[in-house]
């Protein structure tokens, strides 16, 4: 491993079982390059009780260009994961990427220098999806609800939601420490079990005059297991991510009263308007065309925020050969 300066950049990989996957995105994180006189780490964050990933990451060290390090969070919650990461890191800026997302060359370097140049608090790029057979499912040619990108030109300052109502995920960000990650604890663990714990943090810094902008040139490569693609797990996917999101406003607000009502009657306003094309365009009987029944969706997670489901949705992992 090459002698490096002072640690400025530090990439924080959460994980838990995925352990092929984590190499790819390990692996992908040794593609990085910074300019010499930068010194950058990589920091894997380990959920799963039993540290399941130690040895894999151990045997890593040997090959990585640049300080590699083994955290254990032993516990299924992600935002333990990132906060001893957090607590861990060196660099005065931390970029994140989730275990089975593979940055591409240039990832590292693009965040930096979008930062440096745009003077801003937080910086985010797309995410595109590997799907196992190479095709997105039949119900979204597009990969649409798989892909997120904003669309909007570099170094746009950006809020948390985009095109197609993506919304930002922590899984592919660059964030300054001082601004934006200077609490002991900047995730919440109390939803960090099911997620959510990435969009009260960003509602919160938005809240406080905190500056996000778009990267596009910062890519990943997201890998799709077979078991996320189905209508069903989607459906269930963004109906819990409008209600967390919603549990997140909630949290933030000033004015808890009008941002229930602001809540509810959007819900309403989504379920009605969407249910109400569902039936005009005849949607309803072509299984294929799934624009409003995943509005409803959304519609129902904002009408049921305070007692709904916002546990994890089951998956099994893609191996790491078919997600390259």
């Amino acid at each position: 491993m090459p002698a490096q300066s002072e640690i400025a950049i530090s990439i924080i990989v959460p994980c838990f079982d995925r352990l092929d996957l984590l190499e790819r995105t390990v692996r992908a994180c040794f593609r990085q390059q910074m300019s010499h006189d930068l010194g950058w780490e990589i920091l894997v964050c380990d959920n799963h009780p039993e540290q399941l990933a130690r040895v894999r990451v151990l045997a890593l060290i040997a090959e990585a260009p640049v300080p590699l390090r083994y955290l254990p969070a032993p516990a299924r919650n992600i935002a333990r994961a990132r906060n001893v990461g957090v607590a861990a890191a060196r660099g005065r800026v931390i970029a994140f990427v989730d275990d089975d997302e593979a940055p591409e060359p240039g990832w590292l370097a693009a965040y930096y220098e979008c930062l440096e140049r745009t003077g801003a608090d937080a910086a985010f790029g797309p995410k595109y999806p590997v799907f196992p057979d190479g095709k997105p499912p039949a119900w979204d040619p597009e990969a649409i609800y798989y892909t997120t990108d904003f669309k909007v030109p570099a170094d746009t300052t950006i809020g948390r939601t985009g095109r197609w109502g993506r919304a930002l995920g922590c899984g592919n960000s660059c964030m300054r420490v001082a601004t934006c990650l200077n609490e002991p604890k900047p995730f919440d663990e109390d939803l960090g079990r099911a997620d959510g714990e990435d969009a009260l943090l960003y509602f919160r810094l938005l809240r406080a005059g905190r500056r996000f902008v778009w990267c596009p040139d910062a890519v990943v490569r997201e890998a799709q297991p077979a078991s996320r693609l189905t209508y069903a797990y989607m459906e269930a996917r963004l109906k819990r991510g409008s209600r967390t999101a919603s549990r997140c406003r909630m949290k933030v607000s000033q004015r808890p009263l009008a941002t229930h009502t602001m809540l509810v009657a959007a819900g309403v306003a989504q379920v009605i308007g969407h249910g109400a094309l569902l039936l005009l365009t005849g949607d309803l009987f072509q299984p294929l065309r799934v624009a409003h029944r995943l509005g409803i969706a959304r519609g129902l997670g904002k009408l049921t925020y305070r007692g709904g489901d916002t546990d994890f949705i089951a998956e099994h992992a893609l191996p790491a050969s078919r997600a390259a």
